[in-house]
């Protein structure tokens, strides 16, 4: 049985054709799926005054030299809120309209730019699952926590403000912790078992951990405002006390 995109291929080979040269397939999308994609793509062009095949360069064109690379995952949101309306308007699926082709667009962006930084290691080293499970503790915006995912698991740039807060948020951990260790170092470091005394270091670091988590946890709120993890941030502060007071 033929398919509504077959059917339009043929009818429109122009048209097809130019859909797909923006990476979009529907060859495997329910008739449904693809009519209401279909219309919202044409609608857009036409109200445009472009071909079908130059939507994404236009979109393009409005952010590039006025965005930082790290904000491309932050206009994913911006044009998932506008899905909304367009959907209402058309009466249409909101997994259908323009903006929600755009948002990926924005995502497949995001891993052009992380790909430059493939050779650097992750900021965070923690399994990915044990990473979601704190985003998810943070915060319950989706697209938070895809930010963060990409931050610290895949070396997606921070925005420049995020990079200047991460910075204060590790000023305060580091502070926190060394308080906590300095008396153990100056009183035990000489003369001491080394696999005893790097065990006690290692302790005291989550016991200080698990007071910040206390004293700090208002923080949580203003960290998500920044794509910042509190407790990703947390943990490699506790590392990077351990590393650096271990002997």
């Amino acid at each position: 049985m033929r398919t509504y995109w077959d059917i339009y291929k043929k009818e429109n080979p122009t048209k097809a054709s130019e859909i797909e040269s923006l990476g979009l397939d529907f060859s495997n999308l329910p008739d449904k799926e693809v009519k209401e994609k279909v219309f919202a793509l044409e609608t857009t062009a036409h109200d445009t005054e472009c071909s079908i095949s130059e939507l994404k360069r236009i979109v393009f064109e409005q952010w590039e030299g006025k965005v930082e690379e790290g904000h491309y995952l932050y206009l994913m949101e911006y044009y998932d809120k506008k899905t909304f309306s367009e959907a209402k308007q058309y009466n249409i699926e909101r997994t259908n309209t323009i903006w929600m082709i755009v948002e990926g667009w924005m995502l497949e962006k995001a891993q052009e730019i992380e790909r430059k930084y493939s050779h650097i290691p992750p900021r965070s080293k923690k399994d990915p699952m044990t990473l979601l499970m704190q985003f998810s503790l943070e915060d319950e915006n989706e697209f938070s926590i895809l930010r963060k995912t990409h931050i610290y698991l895949k070396n997606y740039p921070m925005i420049t403000e995020n990079k200047e807060y991460v910075k204060l948020i590790e000023e305060i951990f580091d502070k926190y912790i060394n308080a906590h260790l300095q008396p153990l170092a100056r009183n035990e470091k000489d003369n001491v078992n080394a696999g005893l005394y790097n065990a006690a270091i290692g302790v005291q670091a989550f016991m200080a951990g698990e007071e910040i988590k206390k004293e700090y946890k208002s923080l949580i709120g203003e960290c998500n405002g920044h794509d910042v993890s509190f407790y990703a941030e947390l943990d490699l502060a506790i590392e990077r006390a351990k590393t650096k007071y271990s002997i």
